[in-house]
């Protein structure tokens, strides 16, 4: 699997449990019998820094972004009562296709935590900025959570979204509250060469539906 595709929203209190009952018995069961998409795994935002993030997130690992352009895709989306009474009253629905470039980390699917980090760097930074997130960084902080991956934005309907993510697979928030987290995260060229130019940080926690 080559890409994610995040969808990111917002429901009114009032359609929270019919959204989850027909996004876990309709439509996640019919999109996931799409070719060329692997596994879907959706979550419930528990905490970030960032205001605009959404309550809900799906991720759908895929082959390409073509596979929410075709027509399978499209006759699975519009099954059951998805099309008619939720999508129509979800909110700050955002659409991103990410392309996975590092995994670090044997991790497990059981994992109830993710901790997603979002950034953007200079461009004249940015090759720096990859050899030390790939080599140092992602590495020893995965190996105190258990498993990170990284991506690179590919194309997303929302302007503000960043071009790097990585995904901090983990049992609980707890982990980043650590010594051996913080002693991780301040090793190497991080922490003096790197992060004090990234900007648009974001760091939010999701718990696994």
């Amino acid at each position: 699997m080559s890409y994610i595709y995040f969808v990111q929203m917002n429901i009114p209190e009032s359609l929270d449990a019919e959204l989850n009952r027909i996004y876990d018995t309709e439509h996640v069961p019919m999109l996931s019998k799409v070719p060329g998409v692997h596994r879907v795994t959706r979550y419930r935002r528990e905490q970030s820094n960032d205001s605009r993030m959404q309550k809900y997130l799906a991720i759908y690992e895929i082959d390409a972004p073509s596979v929410v352009e075709s027509k399978a895709w499209d006759e699975a989306s519009a099954w059951g009562d998805w099309a008619t009474k939720i999508r129509p009253h979800t909110t700050r629905r955002h659409h991103s296709f990410f392309e996975k470039i590092g995994e670090f980390g044997p991790g497990g699917a059981t994992s109830p935590y993710i901790y997603i980090v979002q950034m953007d760097i200079p461009a004249a930074m940015e090759a720096e900025f990859n050899r030390v997130y790939d080599a140092e960084h992602a590495p020893l902080l995965s190996k105190v959570c258990g498993k990170g991956t990284r991506y690179r934005l590919a194309q997303s309907n929302d302007t503000r979204m960043q071009k790097y993510m990585v995904i901090y697979e983990m049992d609980s928030p707890v982990v980043t509250e650590t010594k051996e987290w913080a002693d991780a995260g301040a090793y190497g060229d991080w922490a003096a060469k790197i992060r004090p130019h990234t900007t648009s940080r974001h760091h939010t926690f999701f718990r696994k539906v």
